[in-house]
């Protein structure tokens, strides 16, 4: 059956190809061979790549090209308030402290050094505050990723960096939390007095922090695609959650969870409501407990669809300092963000974190 299906699909390729105007099917006024050429073509195409699974070279064009076949989709969760944006964007909203000159642009952000910090032209009015319209990013299909790739000899490494304005924290309890807890006794495992759940001293987010830098990186072993790579918060929680999930010719796998493809060669990704760290699947992920009983949890939704690929901009590895051009924000050693506020230290975080440090790392 298969074979035969094979046949007559090319029968068909052969009667609609072969009459200069499209045959008598062309009589109906539809046009066969476009719909030939963007359809049928595409079927017998597909997945194409699966054989074609590494770099044809070490150049540059060779290693872009690449680049852009297997740059991951990132899905932005449902409902997402905190966009991303390209750096040239985020640079007309902040001023340059601890440097000079004080408005930049991504040519002309200097080395610095880190007590250098980026800070929003609009006052945060408190620590939790929103006001600044940059921190809602900018349309995703506008918005570039940027790439960083490392020629290693026999593994090459390429580095997709995501920049968003603003990262917004996690909400959690200050004091106790208690999750379906029996305060009294118990008769044959029954609670004999209303259980007790939710927080007893109110609610606060920890965590925001102007500038967020997110990656996801995918190797080459001996010219041949082997890995991708996803980084979620921390090293501790990337161990756990992440990390390196290997291509087994169909996806990327990492015991029992896998990161799948869409178009045969683009990495799926999902990007944890308004704090971005990257998931390879979708739900409620919680990453950590806290002391007093509460957890944190990523939220990752199948939400709009962010092709990198489409609007990718490429560098090659430079040491710090020697990156030049539009590239030349590489070399800034400072923080992407306001310096941090409001930080108890009971609870050990602060309200609105200091920005972070950006790529290369």
């Amino acid at each position: 059956m298969v074979a035969a299906g094979r046949w007559c699909l090319l029968l068909v390729v052969v009667m609609l190809h072969s009459s200069p105007s499209n045959g008598w099917l062309g009589n109906f006024g539809f046009n066969f061979k476009k719909l030939i050429d963007l359809n049928i073509g595409k079927l017998l195409n597909q997945c194409k790549n699966k054989q074609a699974t590494g770099l044809n070279g070490r150049s540059h064009a060779d290693i872009v090209a690449a680049a852009k076949l297997w740059a991951p989709v990132v899905r932005l969760a449902v409902g997402e308030e905190w966009k991303p944006s390209s750096v040239d964007y985020f640079l007309q909203h902040v001023n340059l402290r601890g440097g000079s000159p004080t408005s930049v642009t991504p040519s002309t952000l200097p080395t610095c050094n880190s007590n250098c910090y980026l800070e929003t032209k609009t006052h945060l009015s408190c620590p939790s505050c929103r006001e600044p319209v940059v921190f809602k990013g900018q349309d995703p299909a506008s918005a570039p990723a940027y790439a960083i790739y490392e020629d290693k000899g026999n593994v090459v490494e390429i580095t997709y960096w995501f920049f968003f304005p603003y990262n917004r924290g996690k909400r959690a309890c200050v004091g106790l939390y208690f999750d379906n807890v029996c305060p009294c006794v118990k008769a044959w495992g029954h609670c004999l007095c209303p259980r007790l759940n939710g927080c007893a001293g109110g609610y606060s987010t920890f965590g925001n922090h102007v500038g967020d830098w997110e990656h996801v990186k995918i190797k080459f072993n001996n010219n041949k695609i082997y890995s991708v790579y996803l980084s979620i918060h921390d090293s501790e929680i990337t161990n756990q959650y992440g990390g390196e999930f290997l291509w087994n010719g169909n996806e990327f796998r990492r015991g029992n969870r896998a990161v799948y493809t869409t178009d045969c060669t683009h990495a799926q990704v999902y990007a944890a409501k308004g704090s971005h760290g990257i998931w390879p699947n979708t739900g409620e992920h919680v990453y950590k407990k806290l002391f007093n009983g509460d957890k944190l949890k990523d939220h990752c939704s199948a939400g709009t669809a962010w092709h990198i690929a489409n609007n990718l901009k490429i560098v090659k590895m430079a040491a710090k300092g020697q990156f030049t051009g539009e590239f030349n924000f590489l070399n800034f050693k400072g923080r992407w963000g306001n310096r941090e506020r409001n930080c108890p230290k009971i609870i050990g975080q602060c309200v609105l974190e200091n920005g972070p440090g950006g790529p290369p790392k």
